[in-house]
């Protein structure tokens, strides 16, 4: 009985160690890295109209973001914040501190950002027709020779979109570089035709929150040949 007893306590005290293991094993790893700073639009060292906002990127999701001067504002996405003025910056040569913690509550390293404050902007940004790839409006264009459709402002945007690709619907994806172009690629090997006018509708908005003036960008690819 004795040696049962023994070997019933054996078993017990075996089967405890394994739950113990098996549970420590199950513990999520806590998040010790610190987020960082990955970069800023405009970058660091540009020229800032008074009435700009700035768009900062993070490595990882972020908890809180604070900026001195100004004010910060989280993206939905927790990655990004865009940061205002309290009114506009100050003209001449400005400094912003940028402070912050990811979700799990680590601190980045604080970072600075330098920048030369000008006036205000208050004009509408336009499309750089000639800057385009294909040129805004351009005629007789060889099909074979677009691989991409590279749209470019006359300043850096904030923020850029296709909104409606014509006969081109559902066949090409856009992505702004959060600076100055509007990049549009084909999807699925889709190559462009002959005698096709290719019409995007796009918006977007300057670093002052001005509305894009011209939205619309469009092409004519060439005659067939004979």
């Amino acid at each position: 009985m004795k040696k049962l007893l023994r070997i019933s306590a054996l078993m017990t005290a075996a089967l405890m160690i394994f739950i113990m293991i098996g549970c420590g094993g199950d513990e999520e790893e806590k998040d010790t890295t610190p987020p960082e700073l990955k970069s800023a639009s405009p970058a660091s060292g540009a020229t800032l109209p008074a009435n700009a906002t700035i768009t900062l990127t993070f490595s990882e999701k972020m908890g809180s973001v604070t900026v001195s001067p100004g004010t910060a504002t989280l993206g939905a996405d927790g990655k990004t914040a865009t940061v205002a003025p309290a009114g506009e910056w100050p003209a001449g040569a400005l400094t912003i501190s940028v402070n912050g913690s990811d979700v799990a509550g680590n601190s980045m390293a604080a970072a600075s950002l330098s920048y030369t404050v000008t006036a205000s902007d208050k004009e509408a940004p336009k499309i750089d027709d000639g800057a385009c790839n294909p040129k805004n409006g351009a005629t007789g264009v060889d099909p074979a020779a677009v691989n991409e459709i590279t749209i470019v402002f006359n300043e850096p945007m904030a923020a850029a979109k296709l909104d409606a690709a014509g006969d081109l619907e559902g066949k090409v994806s856009a992505e702004f570089d959060k600076n100055k172009t509007l990049k549009v690629s084909f999807l699925g090997g889709y190559k462009l035709g002959n005698e096709m006018e290719v019409k995007l509708t796009i918006s977007g908005t300057d670093l002052a929150g001005n509305a894009l003036a011209t939205t619309t960008y469009s092409f004519t690819t060439m005659k067939k040949e004979g």
